[in-house]
């Protein structure tokens, strides 16, 4: 027997329509909830699969912006004095726990490039900045007469990747020798500043 609706009886429910394609227990019917089933299970795995993505896009793009370094500069001072036994420093900072510094440039002198200072420098990373000099075996640049270069400052160098790295338990900074009393020598580095974990692991300091 057919049924037949008008169109002022609305559109019948959802059950009303299962009952009519099949009956409950029928081959038809069994057939029908089984397409259902398989038809949920397709769009939960495929939410799934959605999820999975976008996890995956996440980890990707917050890999990305955490082995992205930022470019930081730092500018550092003094007035130079030639009491004995004072030792003229010019701290240029250091970087932030989980993180490190590569170093990419450095300037030191007078206060612009047309001032030629006297006396000569060390540019030392180290772990200790006292009263005295940390010793060659922090010294990563330096000038002075007739050693290592010429000691006549304005100096300015660039470095290459992983030359000089300084780590969060580090300072880096210049110490000035012999110089004129009373001028002011300034210093400046530029750095790239990376998160540890983008080194795939920690960067080691040698004591």
């Amino acid at each position: 027997m057919t049924n037949y609706y008008s169109t002022h009886e609305g559109n019948p429910d959802e059950a009303a329509i299962l009952g009519m394609a099949a009956t409950a227990g029928s081959p038809e019917h069994k057939s029908l909830m089984s397409g259902l089933s398989i038809w949920a299970k397709v769009g939960v795995q495929l939410g799934q699969k959605v999820e999975e993505l976008a996890t995956a896009n996440r980890v990707l793009m917050n890999r990305l912006q955490r082995n992205t370094p930022v470019t930081y500069k730092v500018v550092g001072s003094l007035t130079y004095n030639n009491t004995a036994g004072f030792l003229n420093i010019i701290s240029l900072g250091g970087p932030d726990a989980g993180t490190y510094w590569e170093i990419n440039n450095f300037a030191i002198g007078g206060n612009d490039i047309n001032v030629t200072a006297a006396g000569s420098f060390g540019l030392y990373v180290s772990g200790y900045q006292g009263a005295v000099s940390p010793g060659m075996g922090a010294l990563v640049d330096g000038a002075a007469g007739g050693v290592g270069g010429t000691a006549v400052m304005p100096f300015t160098e660039t470095y290459g990747t992983r030359q000089i790295v300084v780590t969060s338990q580090e300072q880096i900074y210049a110490i000035i020798y012999s110089g004129t009393n009373n001028l002011n020598y300034v210093a400046t580095i530029q750095a790239s500043v990376y998160n540890v974990a983008s080194a795939m692991g920690n960067v080691d300091t040698i004591a």
